[in-house]
């Protein structure tokens, strides 16, 4: 059995991140928390690793969650 690894098919980061810890970063110099910014990068992130869309808050898979009926 033989498996093949594509290590150049990898994806560049989606914009959307680096701005987020921009955000997060000025929020910072401004004497504020920017770890909402900072995990609203990090959902995107998981997302584009696994495909699947995430909370912000709690990281569990959107339509997974305690309200979903």
């Amino acid at each position: 059995m033989q498996i093949e690894i594509d290590l150049e098919g990898r994806t560049t980061p989606h914009p959307a991140i680096a701005q987020w810890l921009k955000v997060a970063e000025e929020a910072e110099r401004a004497g504020v928390s920017g770890n909402a910014a900072r995990r609203a990068a990090r959902s995107i992130e998981i997302e584009q690793e696994t495909g699947v869309a995430v909370c912000a808050c709690c990281f569990k898979p959107f339509g997974r969650g305690a309200l979903h009926h």
